[in-house]
């Protein structure tokens, strides 16, 4: 909320170069630090601040358009500042409507249907019978009041269009209670992949009902591997549970043991939902690693700090000292509190392949 009233304070700056009649600037002044209260309007309907059920959907809207506005027209103003020092004539109307183009991508990146995108990976290792496998990566869908059982359906149809062999999902599926998000959810029992469909818990997960919506997903077919490893054809998946933290997931030690419990020769995919345990992994003998948590940064200068709370991990493919593969997935949606996006959404299928034993390992 700070963030948003002081680039509201920023814009003002602007407002009151366009000339408007003195009672227009307040109006407009008004308009903009009132457009980024968007917290005080949760927090006026008595909801939650991680999925604000109870604020009618075209309000919270409204105020999710301000907020991107006026996230753009911060900068935005500095650069005109900038350019005003440098002795560069320009209307303030040119940043304000640059920055309503800005907020518009921004909001129509955070609640699309995620883009396909078709990835290979060459892995050490990797079992014979694993050349060719596809695999695809769903995470961070957030159902909410925004994305429900419409947008659900159509990113299932979409996913098993890819005809994958096995599809995993790497938490935050939802936000908000289960009874409200039941029928959205719905639609992944209808996900097709002869290996199965397997998923591990996001932090989202630990918000409300968290054993419920496990047995949920059990109930739509999903193989739920929080604290387990589980044969899938020719590999063996590995899941870690999540918790609410945003950064902080401590689970080494269960690692450890649920890798010291897998056959020999077996070749082990982790699916965590946060990338930060990236290098333990590798270093324990992974050969793989599915994340999401980051939405691929959302924005840059966020990138940034979002990279920093993760091990320096935010998106794409990572290859690590001791030759594991770490994939941090952009997700396919965003969270509700802040669902601005430029680092766009992404359903991802991979298709394996082998790389022999002593062969670098080629830069993603």
């Amino acid at each position: 909320m700070f963030c948003t009233v002081l680039a509201a304070v920023v814009a003002l700056g602007l407002v009151n170069r366009l000339g408007l009649p003195r009672w227009l600037e307040i109006l407009a002044g008004l308009g903009l630090v009132g457009l980024a209260q968007k917290y005080f309007l949760i927090r006026l309907f008595r909801t939650y601040i991680i999925s604000p059920d109870d604020v009618p959907a075209a309000l919270l809207f409204l105020f999710l358009a301000g907020e991107a506005f006026l996230l753009a027209a911060a900068p935005l103003t500095a650069v005109w500042w900038g350019l005003r020092l440098c002795r560069v004539r320009m209307s303030a109307w040119v940043p304000l409507a640059l920055a309503g183009v800005l907020a518009g991508v921004m909001l129509w990146q955070g609640f699309r249907q995620p883009p396909v995108r078709e990835r290979e990976v060459a892995l050490p290792g990797l079992p014979a019978a694993a050349e060719g496998l596809r695999v695809a990566v769903l995470t961070d869908l957030h159902l909410d009041l925004f994305r429900g059982r419409a947008w659900c359906e159509r990113l299932v149809r979409r996913a098993n269009a890819l005809r994958p062999d096995l599809v995993v999902l790497v938490g935050d599926l939802e936000d908000g209670p289960l009874a409200l998000r039941r029928e959205a959810l719905a639609p992944l029992a209808a996900l097709e992949a002869p290996l199965g469909c397997f998923a591990v818990t996001g932090n989202h997960e630990w918000f409300f009902d968290t054993e419920a919506y496990l047995a949920y997903y059990r109930e739509l077919g999903l193989r739920v591997l929080d604290g387990r490893a589980e044969r899938a054809g020719p590999l063996w998946l590995v899941g870690l549970p999540d918790e609410r933290s945003l950064t902080r997931q401590e689970n080494v030690p269960l690692l450890k043991r649920l890798l010291g419990e897998l056959p020999e020769g077996a070749f082990p995919v982790l699916l965590s939902h946060k990338p930060g345990i990236a290098p333990a992994a590798d270093a324990l003998g992974v050969r793989l690693q599915f994340s999401g948590h980051t939405h691929g940064g959302q924005l840059p200068g966020v990138a940034a700090l979002v990279a920093r709370l993760n091990g320096g991990f935010v998106r794409g493919m990572y290859a690590l000292p001791e030759g594991m593969r770490l994939f941090v997935a952009p997700g396919c949606g965003t969270w509700s509190g802040f669902p601005f996006r430029l680092y766009g959404p992404e359903l991802t299928v991979f298709t394996f392949h082998r790389l022999a034993e002593g062969t670098d390992v080629p830069h993603p």
